[in-house]
């Protein structure tokens, strides 16, 4: 279904089992819950590389999509280093797209970024789901997908992180579909993986009718072997001119940040703590069980941005 966004009169909720990040960009915070799927440095990186490929023309008119955006952590950033762009932030999980929906809410950014809670799967197939998104409407479409093959992931007890990181109810081949059905002829994928995932996104890829362009390997440190890639490609895109790009180094030593990656991960002075909790109403216990609606009609009225 399609899910409209959400504007608090009385203060966008915190509760007890979240945090506010400041994400050193455009003044950008993110509520995120402190046990399961938290983001960190593929998010930052996805969201850099993917907005690099558009450095030009920053405020092109762009529509874009986030596969499996979780809290909005990727969404909120390709927000802000894309003004002119008009994002999607798709995500299956209530409780996520709670999260997301009142992250989109306490960035003032509802006028042209969207939650959206669906199924990826059902977006892979040939029956399109979504009256209000057109099929072939995107851009560029982004995506983070669960890393792990199943069984190659974390252990039992923790459910929601093996749910981010192992494919078993999202396959890599449904990213894809998704990725296809959502772009224009010509538009680009851009995702992040673990680097011993490489064969299967390059095997996979031409199956959805992708054309792999470019591939930027990621190593923590110069003497480290890549553990995760940057890939582009382009759907209907033409054969050839595909780029092998130089290793993006995480830190140039132990505890030092690489300036190339200080630069996609902003040096924005940090902000004072008053700022950080503006227009947040803090909560004692956790969020409303997301079966329902999470939060009183008196405190939201609602807004469409497609």
């Amino acid at each position: 279904m399609f899910t409209q966004n959400i504007l608090f009169s009385d203060g966008v909720p915190c509760y007890a089992d979240e945090t506010v990040e400041d994400l050193q960009r455009s003044g950008l915070r993110l509520l995120q819950k402190k046990q399961g799927f938290r983001f960190g440095t593929d998010s930052v990186l996805l969201a850099a590389y993917a907005a690099s490929f558009y450095a030009a023309s920053p405020h092109r008119s762009l529509r874009a999509a986030d596969l499996g955006a979780g809290c909005g952590a990727v969404t909120l950033l390709l927000g802000a280093r894309l003004p002119g762009a008009r994002i999607l932030g798709i995500e299956s999980d209530c409780a996520s797209i709670d999260v997301l929906r009142r992250n989109i809410a306490l960035n003032s950014l509802g006028q042209r970024v969207t939650a959206l809670q669906t199924d990826i799967r059902t977006l892979a197939g040939p029956a399109w789901p979504l009256p209000d998104v057109p099929r072939h409407l995107c851009d560029l479409v982004v995506a983070n997908p669960p890393y792990r093959l199943p069984g190659h992931g974390v252990a039992p007890a923790a459910a929601s992180r093996r749910q981010a990181r192992e494919e078993g109810r999202l396959p890599l081949e449904d990213v894809f579909r998704a990725a296809a059905n959502l772009l224009k002829p010509g538009g680009r994928l851009v995702l992040v993986h673990q680097a011993q995932r490489l064969p299967d996104v390059l095997r996979m890829l031409p199956d959805s009718r992708f054309e792999a362009k470019t591939l930027r390997p990621v190593q923590s440190l110069s003497h480290k072997a890549p553990a995760i890639f940057l890939l582009s490609a382009v759907y209907l895109g033409r054969p050839g001119g595909f780029r092998l790009e130089k290793p993006l180094l995480i830190q140039s030593q132990p505890g030092v940040l690489d300036p190339e990656t200080l630069n996609w991960y902003g040096n924005e002075d940090p902000l004072p703590a008053q700022a950080l909790d503006l227009g947040l109403i803090r909560y004692p216990g956790f969020a409303p069980d997301c079966g329902g609606d999470a939060h009183g009609d008196k405190d939201m009225a609602r807004q469409g941005t497609l």
